[in-house]
């Protein structure tokens, strides 16, 4: 006949356990945001103030380019690669990877670029996008881009 007192007991139980699930599937989804967030966060504060420009084209041959690009002082001492697109009045290139030359704050590097330009002739822009290399060893594009018209 005594047992009532044993049935709060049992709840009392249950509903700590059920506060404890609940705190942990929370937590789950909170570390998780946590984690995706922070990615975001390294790709600003890198990409923050990074200034990759153009400064020289020259078409050597039909579809030969030497594209010449320097990077001020300005923004993270975070190695920078570039990719670089070809403009011409009717066409592009395919994105070139301008990785061979990463700059540093106030370097400059030129690179060549052959028979992956697309047989663009004549050109006469071209567009810079800088990246960085993550700890993941992947590729992150920043969002600012710069051009060069000649």
């Amino acid at each position: 006949m005594n047992n009532k007192g044993l049935s709060g007991i049992v709840t009392t139980l249950i509903i700590i356990l059920l506060t404890l699930v609940a705190i942990g599937i929370i937590w789950a989804v909170v570390s998780n945001l946590l984690s995706k967030s922070s990615g975001t966060v390294e790709s600003s504060t890198k990409c923050l103030d990074v200034d990759i420009r153009a400064t020289k084209v020259v078409e050597n041959v039909a579809g030969n380019y030497t594209v010449t690009l320097k990077r001020s002082a300005s923004g993270d001492d975070t190695e920078m690669c570039a990719k670089v697109v070809l403009y011409t009045a009717t066409t592009n290139s395919p994105v070139l990877d301008f990785s061979d030359n990463c700059l540093t704050p106030l370097e400059s590097a030129s690179q060549t670029f052959g028979d992956i330009t697309g047989n663009i002739t004549s050109a006469t822009k071209v567009e810079v996008t800088p990246y960085y290399i993550d700890s993941n060893n992947k590729e992150k594009l920043c969002t600012v881009t710069t051009t060069l018209e000649f």
